[in-house]
Protein backbone atom coordinates (compact mmCIF):
# COMPACT_ATOMS: atom_id res chain seq x y z
CA UNK A 1 0.00 0.00 0.00
CA UNK A 2 2.86 2.36 0.82
CA UNK A 3 4.32 1.77 -2.64
CA UNK A 4 1.09 2.89 -4.30
CA UNK A 5 0.84 5.97 -2.08
CA UNK A 6 4.43 6.84 -2.96
CA UNK A 7 3.75 6.45 -6.68
CA UNK A 8 0.69 8.68 -6.46
CA UNK A 9 2.36 11.41 -4.40
CA UNK A 10 5.48 11.53 -6.57
CA UNK A 11 3.29 11.50 -9.68
CA UNK A 12 1.23 14.44 -8.45
CA UNK A 13 4.35 16.43 -7.51
CA UNK A 14 5.94 15.64 -10.85
CA UNK A 15 2.87 16.72 -12.83
CA UNK A 16 2.49 19.98 -10.89
CA UNK A 17 6.17 20.82 -11.34
CA UNK A 18 6.02 19.99 -15.06
CA UNK A 19 2.91 22.18 -15.46
CA UNK A 20 4.71 25.11 -13.82
CA UNK A 21 7.61 24.55 -16.22
CA UNK A 22 5.33 24.49 -19.26
CA UNK A 23 3.58 27.67 -18.09
CA UNK A 24 6.95 29.38 -17.60
CA UNK A 25 8.14 28.36 -21.07
CA UNK A 26 4.97 29.18 -23.01
CA UNK A 27 3.82 32.37 -21.28
CA UNK A 28 7.19 33.65 -19.99
CA UNK A 29 5.55 34.15 -16.56
CA UNK A 30 6.33 32.67 -13.18
CA UNK A 31 4.30 31.63 -10.19
CA UNK A 32 3.79 34.44 -7.68
CA UNK A 33 6.39 33.37 -5.13
CA UNK A 34 9.11 33.03 -7.82
CA UNK A 35 8.49 36.22 -9.82
CA UNK A 36 11.08 38.39 -8.10
CA UNK A 37 13.76 35.72 -7.95
CA UNK A 38 13.72 34.43 -11.55
CA UNK A 39 15.21 36.52 -14.36
CA UNK A 40 14.84 34.01 -17.21
CA UNK A 41 11.51 32.16 -16.90
CA UNK A 42 11.99 30.04 -20.01
CA UNK A 43 15.33 28.71 -18.80
CA UNK A 44 13.81 28.06 -15.38
CA UNK A 45 10.87 26.28 -17.04
CA UNK A 46 13.19 24.03 -19.00
CA UNK A 47 14.90 23.15 -15.77
CA UNK A 48 11.54 22.40 -14.16
CA UNK A 49 10.66 20.02 -16.99
CA UNK A 50 14.03 18.29 -16.73
CA UNK A 51 13.64 18.00 -12.95
CA UNK A 52 10.16 16.52 -13.30
CA UNK A 53 11.38 14.02 -15.87
CA UNK A 54 14.34 13.06 -13.72
CA UNK A 55 12.10 12.57 -10.71
CA UNK A 56 9.89 10.29 -12.77
CA UNK A 57 12.83 8.24 -14.02
CA UNK A 58 14.32 7.85 -10.55
CA UNK A 59 10.94 6.80 -9.16
CA UNK A 60 10.40 4.31 -11.98
CA UNK A 61 13.91 2.90 -11.49
CA UNK A 62 12.92 1.97 -7.95
CA UNK A 63 9.88 0.08 -9.24
CA UNK A 64 11.60 -1.88 -12.02
CA UNK A 65 12.48 -5.47 -11.19
CA UNK A 66 15.00 -5.90 -14.02
CA UNK A 67 18.45 -4.95 -12.74
CA UNK A 68 19.76 -3.85 -16.15
CA UNK A 69 16.86 -1.47 -16.73
CA UNK A 70 17.27 -0.02 -13.24
CA UNK A 71 21.00 0.44 -13.88
CA UNK A 72 20.11 2.59 -16.89
CA UNK A 73 17.07 4.44 -15.54
CA UNK A 74 18.53 5.55 -12.20
CA UNK A 75 21.70 7.28 -13.53
CA UNK A 76 19.70 8.84 -16.37
CA UNK A 77 17.19 10.17 -13.86
CA UNK A 78 19.95 11.56 -11.64
CA UNK A 79 21.55 13.24 -14.65
CA UNK A 80 18.20 14.84 -15.54
CA UNK A 81 17.71 15.97 -11.93
CA UNK A 82 21.14 17.61 -11.85
CA UNK A 83 20.65 19.21 -15.27
CA UNK A 84 17.28 20.58 -14.24
CA UNK A 85 18.69 22.01 -11.02
CA UNK A 86 21.54 23.65 -12.92
CA UNK A 87 19.14 25.19 -15.45
CA UNK A 88 16.96 26.53 -12.67
CA UNK A 89 19.97 28.03 -10.89
CA UNK A 90 21.07 29.70 -14.14
CA UNK A 91 17.53 31.09 -14.63
CA UNK A 92 17.56 32.90 -11.28
CA UNK A 93 18.76 36.45 -10.79
CA UNK A 94 22.29 36.74 -9.51
CA UNK A 95 22.49 37.69 -5.85
CA UNK A 96 18.81 37.00 -5.12
CA UNK A 97 17.58 34.34 -2.77
CA UNK A 98 14.04 33.11 -2.31
CA UNK A 99 12.41 34.06 0.97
Amino acid sequence: MLHIASLISVGVAMVLYAVSGVVAITTNRMVAWQRRAVLRPRLWGGGALALAGGLGLVRCAGSVRDLTAADVLFPAGLLLLLTGALLQILGRRPGRTAV
